[in-house]
């Protein structure tokens, strides 16, 4: 009997397993809205900021970063967002008396409404931005320190996006909150301290994004 039920449990899991959980039966209704990955609706879509690219390379900011989108229904999707920024002094060759090197490595997560479905044009996005930014300060004197800030905040965006095959197109502006903390520690920490909060404060803050991608 034992025999028996397994081979059923078996037989049965093979089944289920074989068929294809995106094949439309004869029963389903047709109708025009796309399902999520399908050709009309891509599963992901990566995208990367040539303009921010662009600007911040002629500002001496070596940075990377990119957008990666999944699609969850016809009209939402969850995006993930990592970056890396560094940015030294030296690279302006300017005589001074200080020096500095910054890194900041940031991560955003978010999720994405479409008013109509397809994942593209009119969108909605609530996110919730995390950066890390490390500061090593040093003079002519021989003074030393270091400076770290820990910023999060919610940002709420809107924005457009356009499709044509799998190249897309997107553009979003919105406004958040930044909640930072600063510490430092060394001969000059307070010269650190107050060179770190001229780039990271609390308050309110804007996003703006241009993207291009793919989908596939």
């Amino acid at each position: 009997m034992i025999r028996k039920l397994l081979l059923i449990t078996a037989l049965s899991l093979g089944i289920a397993f074989a068929q294809d959980p995106y094949e439309k039966s004869s029963t389903t209704p047709t109708n025009n809205v796309p399902t999520p990955m399908s050709e009309d609706d891509p599963a992901w879509t990566i995208s990367i900021h040539p303009v921010s690219l662009v600007v911040l390379t002629a500002l001496g900011l070596k940075s990377f970063y990119f957008t990666v989108e999944r699609t969850v229904s016809p009209h939402v999707s969850v995006i993930g967002r990592p970056s890396i920024i560094s940015f030294s002094s030296d690279y302006y060759d300017i005589e001074s008396d200080v020096s500095f090197d910054m890194l900041v490595v940031g991560v955003i997560a978010g999720a994405r409404y479409y008013v109509n479905p397809g994942h593209k044009g009119l969108y909605f996005d609530a996110q919730l931005q995390y950066a890390h930014m490390g500061l090593d300060y040093s003079d002519n004197d021989g003074g030393k320190a270091t400076a770290s800030a820990n910023g999060f905040g919610p940002y709420f965006l809107t924005g457009w996006k356009f499709r044509t095959g799998r190249a897309t197109f997107g553009i979003d502006i919105g406004v958040g909150y930044n909640i930072m903390s600063i510490t430092a520690e060394g001969k000059d920490a307070d010269d650190a301290e107050e060179d770190m909060e001229s780039y990271a404060s609390n308050g309110f803050g804007y996003d703006m994004n241009l993207t291009f991608g793919l989908s596939f």
